[in-house]
């Protein structure tokens, strides 16, 4: 249960998109507002009263657990650190290895910034509902490349990336998962990237809810830090 207070983080991605502006940074220790981006991270799951945290980590993750074991010594941590292939092989190296110890737990990706109220109010969604997997969803796009999300009255996904016909929401980078459906997930090979994963999951009649993440920024190139800053300064306490 999330009440076991049980989330993960996948951070193994090159972050190419940062590189230049940020020379001999990972993308998980670029500043924002004065704290790498993982750490922020990190604080707003603790916001939603979840200590035990699995990060991963790619090979070059060394200087972001050291600095999280230091910045928040009162989180309980596991780091996994791997060079993943893919965004689908990381997701399911986290979920698998939290659902071990957890029935259902929070995934949130590196980059994406909530408010701590909507990032609680999705945990009670989920909770209180009976779907197999939740979701994020953002009507505010400001994506390169967003995975569209349909939904029904009822709030179930009924579509999910291309084949969406209404696109007035896409994933916003938070997911909540079931152990159930995290060890039946195929082996890291099946798919390239987690969007495929979860089109599969939907398509396969699997229980997928969206539940709406408002005012949320994610951090994909160097001008969205400013985008970040302003977040933090109107949503985060200090």
């Amino acid at each position: 249960m999330l009440n076991d207070r049980f989330g993960g983080i996948f951070a193994a991605g090159e972050g190419s998109r940062l590189r230049e502006a940020y020379p001999g940074l990972i993308k998980p220790m670029v500043p924002v507002a004065g704290r790498p981006l993982i750490e922020w991270t990190v604080r707003l799951l603790m916001s939603a009263g979840i200590k035990d945290i699995v990060i991963l980590l790619n090979s070059k993750g060394a200087p972001a657990r050291e600095h999280l074991k230091r910045a928040v010594p009162e989180a309980r941590f596991v780091f996994l650190m791997k060079d993943t292939a893919s965004s689908y092989e990381s997701f399911r190296l986290v979920s698998q290895t939290i659902a071990g110890e957890a029935d259902s737990f929070l995934l949130s990706t590196v980059d994406a910034f909530y408010e701590p109220s909507a990032l609680r109010s999705f945990i009670e969604v989920a909770e209180n509902g009976a779907a197999d997997a939740v979701l994020g969803v953002t009507a505010e796009i400001e994506d390169e490349k967003p995975l569209w999300a349909d939904l029904s009255s009822s709030g179930r996904i009924v579509a999910l990336g291309e084949e969406c016909r209404e696109r007035k929401f896409a994933t916003s980078g938070v997911y909540y998962m079931t152990a159930g459906v995290a060890q039946d997930m195929p082996p890291a090979s099946t798919y390239t990237a987690l969007r495929q994963y979860l089109g599969s999951l939907v398509r396969g009649g699997a229980a997928v809810d969206g539940a709406l993440m408002p005012h949320s920024v994610d951090v994909d190139d160097a001008k969205d830090i400013a985008l970040a800053e302003r977040f933090v300064r109107e949503h985060l306490p200090a």
